[in-house]
């Protein structure tokens, strides 16, 4: 499943059996082409560390050096585009089996979840 977020789109009904709408916890998260793997992290960068939640498939959080970005999913050409409400920056996310990939627009930094 490829989603996009984005701003150019109109919402759908989302449900909670969506994709999206999963437990996910942070696996890593790759800067400028140093990864860090979230096993390896210390409890005070841990706290700051990125998230992902969305509970109903058009609801969601992305959070990053601890704060929320809320956002709302919705689908556009067979994609399903998150338009977050404090930014207007791009970013693709992927869904494959378990793990859940969102790439900024620059392709700088790349975050990985996993279903709990």
């Amino acid at each position: 499943m490829l989603c996009g977020c984005g701003r150019d789109s109109e919402a759908k009904g989302g449900t909670a059996d969506s994709a999206l709408a999963s437990d996910w916890e942070l696996a890593s998260f790759t800067v400028n082409g140093e990864t860090t793997n979230a096993a390896d992290m210390v409890p005070e960068v841990r706290k700051k560390a990125p998230g992902f939640t969305c509970s109903d498939g058009v609801n969601c959080v992305f959070s990053n050096n601890g704060k929320d970005h809320p956002g709302t999913v919705k689908e556009e050409n067979g994609k399903y585009v998150i338009e977050f409400d404090d930014t207007d920056q791009d970013m693709i996310c992927t869904i494959d089996g378990d793990t859940l990939t969102i790439v900024n627009s620059k392709g700088t930094v790349t975050t990985v979840f996993k279903k709990k």
